[in-house]
Order: C-alpha cells, then sequence, then structure tokens
C-alpha cells in the first residue's frame, strides 16, 4: 500500500491499492478517464472530506490484503 497524499492522483491511488476503485465509485470520483486528478481536486468536486475519503481507502485496501 502506497501513502496516500493530496498531490497523488486518482490513477495512481487505484493503481497501488486494492479496493480504492470502490471508494472512488461510492464518491463518484472518475478513476479511469478522470484518473489524472489530484486527490485534492477530486475530493473537491466531489463534496468528500480528503481525510475521510483517504480512511475509507486504507481501511478497505488492509481488510482486502488481510484475507
Amino acid at each position: 500500500m502506497m501513502s496516500i497524499t493530496k498531490e497523488k492522483t486518482v490513477a495512481e491511488v487505484v493503481a497501488q491499492n486494492m479496493g480504492a476503485d470502490h471508494v472512488f465509485s461510492k464518491y463518484k470520483i472518475d478513476f479511469c478517464c478522470g484518473g489524472g486528478a489530484t486527490l485534492e481536486i477530486a475530493c473537491k468536486e466531489s463534496g468528500v472530506e480528503f481525510e475521510v475519503l483517504k480512511k475509507e481507502i486504507e481501511t478497505l485496501t488492509k481488510k482486502i490484503s488481510n484475507t
């Protein structure tokens, strides 16, 4: 699992964190064609707090990788 920062792009996070696609889908963040946006921009556009998004991705990634 990579470190998730506001400067990372959506595409980088999806590629390196299993399950991140589900979290992005939940918040209607485009991780395919719009994957070049930074997490900071994506969060602002979708109306979700960065820390909330980050925590959900980290929790899901840990859950998936431990099974």
